[in-house]
Order: C-alpha cells, then sequence, then structure tokens
C-alpha cells in the first residue's frame, strides 16, 4: 500500500497547500538563480509543513534534474564533499539544469560533524546549480556561516483549516466514511505537521471509516515546546510546582534559556520584583560556571530548579495583562560584533603575511589602512593583498 504521503505529494507548485509566499518566493529564486546574490536558498519552518515536497513539486513543474542528500545519512566532511563534488562537477544525462536537496541540514551537530559545515560552503560557493537546504531551526549557532551564504525563506506553520482541508480532499479521494469532527479534531492536534496529520489518517482508516474516538486514541507525539510557552508558564504560574517541570520540554541550550529571560523578565515583573528573580538568574549562571570550570553536570538541575521555581516564586503578584515575548536580540549582536572582528583579523593575517610581521603588529596598522581606502581605493594595493570585494568595504567604512 501506498503512504498518503508519497501518494498524494504535490507534482507541481500550485499543488502545495497554505504556503504560497513561500512557494513564489522559492520559484523566483530557482527560475532567477544566476542573477541572485546568495549561492543558496534555506528553506525554514516547522516539520511537516512542505518544505521538501514544494522542492520536488517545482523541481518537476521546471523540468530540473534533483538530486537529494540527506544530512543525517552523510555524517562525515569527507562524505559531503565526495557526493557534492560529484553532483556539482557533472552534467545531467539529457542536459537538463540540475538542483542539489540538501534534506534536514540543521541536524549536523558541532562535534561529530565538525568539517561539514566548512565543506558544504566551499560546494556552495563554487556551485553552477541552485542548491536548495532545509532546516527546521536554522536560528543554531553552527547554522550562522550557512544563513550568511543563504536566501532564507520561511515556511510558516500550517492553519488547521489547511492540514482539515487536505484530510477532506484526501478522504474523498480515497471513498473513505470521515467524520468532520475527527478531521477537525486531528487538524487541531498535529498543530501544523500535515505530513504527520496524513500518516495518521491512513493509520486509523485501514477499515475504510474515520471517526472521533480514533482521534482520542491516536497516541499525542511528544513535541518541543517552544520557549515562549515555558516563559508563560514560568511567569504566570501561581504556584512553584506549576513551574517547575516548564523547561523539561524546551530544546534550547541553557545559555539561550538564561538570554530569554535577561531579555523578558523587565517585560513581565514589576520593578520590586525584579531584583528577586534576576538574584535566582545570577544564582543559576553562578551554577552554570562552575559545570563550565570543573564539568560538574549534577549542578544542572539546581539551574533548571532557579530558572523555573526560582524566578516564579520572586514575583509577589501574577501580572493579568497579556505580554508579548520577543526574541533575545543579544545572540544577533554577539554575531555581529564576531562577523566584524573577524574581517579585521582576516584582514591582519593578509597584511601580516605581506609584510613579514605578527598579526598583532599587523592588527595594529588597520587603522591606517582604514584612512587610507577611505580617501581612495589601491587597485595594486588590494591586489598585492589579495582582498575580497568585502574587506575593501569594510576598510572603507
Amino acid at each position: 500500500m501506498t503512504l498518503f504521503t508519497t501518494k498524494y505529494a504535490p507534482k507541481n507548485s500550485s499543488q502545495v497547500f497554505g504556503q504560497e509566499k513561500a512557494v513564489a518566493e522559492l520559484k523566483d529564486y530557482l527560475t532567477n538563480y544566476k542573477n541572485k546574490k546568495q549561492r543558496a536558498a534555506l528553506l525554514y519552518g516547522p516539520i511537516g509543513n512542505g518544505k521538501t515536497s514544494s522542492v520536488y513539486a517545482l523541481a518537476q513543474e521546471l523540468k530540473y534534474d534533483l538530486l537529494e542528500i540527506n544530512s543525517s545519512d552523510l555524517r562525515k566532511a569527507e562524505n559531503i564533499k565526495i557526493f557534492l563534488d560529484n553532483a556539482l562537477g557533472q552534467q545531467s544525462l539529457f542536459f537538463t539544469p540540475k538542483l542539489i536537496l540538501i534534506d534536514e541540514v540543521d541536524n549536523i551537530s558541532g562535534r561529530s560533524d565538525r568539517g561539514c559545515i566548512p565543506a558544504l560552503l566551499k560546494a556552495i560557493e563554487r556551485s553552477t546549480f541552485p542548491v536548495i537546504l532545509t532546516a527546521n531551526d536554522p536560528y543554531d549557532q553552527k547554522m550562522k556561516a550557512l544563513i550568511k551564504k543563504c536566501q532564507m525563506i520561511e515556511y510558516e506553520k500550517l492553519d488547521y483549516k489547511t492540514v482539515s482541508h487536505v484530510l477532506q480532499w484526501v478522504s474523498e479521494q480515497e471513498g473513505l466514511d470521515c467524520e468532520i469532527k475527527a478531521i477537525n479534531s486531528l487538524a487541531r492536534q498535529v498543530d501544523g505537521d500535515l505530513r504527520g496529520a496524513l500518516i495518521d489518517l491512513q493509520s486509523c482508516s485501514a477499515k475504510g471509516s474515520f471517526v472521533f474516538d480514533d482521534v482520542t486514541k491516536l497516541s499525542d507525539r511528544k513535541r518541543t515546546e517552544s520557549i515562549l510557552k515555558a516563559l508563560s508558564v514560568v511567569f504566570k504560574s501561581s504556584t512553584v510546582d506549576n513551574a517547575l517541570r516548564a523547561l523539561d520540554d524546551v530544546d534550547l541550550d541553557v545559555r539561550e534559556v538564561f538570554l530569554w529571560m535577561d531579555e523578558n523578565l523587565p517585560r513581565e515583573y514589576a520593578v520590586k520584583d525584579l531584583a528577586k528573580a534576576y538574584e535566582h538568574l545570577a544564582r543559576a549562571d553562578v551554577f552554570y560556571g562552575r559545570i563550565k570550570r570543573q564539568q560538574h553536570w549534577r549542578f544542572l538541575v539546581y539551574i533548571y530548579n532557579l530558572l523555573t521555581a526560582g524566578v516564579s516564586s520572586a514575583k509577589t503578584d501574577k501580572n493579568p495583562l497579556f505580554i508579548p515575548y520577543k526574541r533575545t536580540m543579544r545572540l544577533l549582536k554577539i554575531w555581529q560584533a564576531n562577523m566584524k572582528y573577524a574581517k579585521r583579523k582576516e584582514i591582519a593575517s593578509k597584511l601580516a603575511a605581506k609584510t613579514h610581521t605578527s598579526k598583532r603588529v599587523a592588527m595594529e596598522q588597520i587603522p591606517y589602512f582604514q584612512a587610507m581606502f577611505r580617501k581612495e581605493v589601491n587597485p595594486d594595493l588590494v591586489h598585492e593583498l589579495d582582498l575580497t570585494d568585502e574587506e575593501v568595504e569594510w576598510l572603507r567604512k
């Protein structure tokens, strides 16, 4: 029996439901690839919302020869390099345009897959074919180098009405006797995961019908709680016990949780409660420092207790107003500062090599070169130091 996810996969862009804006951006990228500054496109958004299927649909519609690699299948930089070298270096058999899809690129881990991201970046830089990447969460620290080289295309979480519409259409095609209540309930339960909804529908309708009782029997998929919901539980809870488990299913590094707390505490708590809340936050940071220095990971439980129950207990009164929490901008600012400093270090390295001095001495000479370049760009000097256009632009600022 063919899976519904395969049988009813979209064959063209018009059959990708609920992602009209994202699909239009992707189609524009593919048709105008040679004129684009970015050498790859990164599709990001929740699981099961049409990222991969839209690539396949557009590949059929635009007559592309699609080659796919799943980053979880190739766990070494050398393997990725071999695949991409072959894929990017060979023309299609019938001279059709080629499209490279690298699915779930955020599965590449920082340590065990060391070298994969640099290998991927090198391949993207020299590719004459469009490269499409997909990711659920592109804002992981390890992804920052890729983000800089990619056109970002967001696939939003599908509305339950869209999921319900697709489920009803599939039911009609299969001749299933389905209760509307059951369809709508399943559509809400999957939380935007259309792929999961189709799998559930097929598994529950083997007898030819699908009723509400089938939905109640489905095992709930354990989903990662969003940090926004977790913050709401911590800040709004009336009891410590409710707050204590708020971060259990949040898939974020503890340092990022610190930054989210720091960013949103002043929005939620009254001034008189902030000092006590930040005292718990500071104590949690002390324990984190001990873990980093001494590898005493048993302290991690204290950190989460302080970040949840500790911060929650700091308030004297629960804020009755709805407060929109915001993503911390500190990570972005740190990344921007690192990028700026990295450019400076790269220029200093080239200068040190040409002048036979240390990088420290070359770094001290950078301000003089900036003054020179702001006045006039010397092509001979640019050639001698092998400066890129971005480095020249940096020196002129």
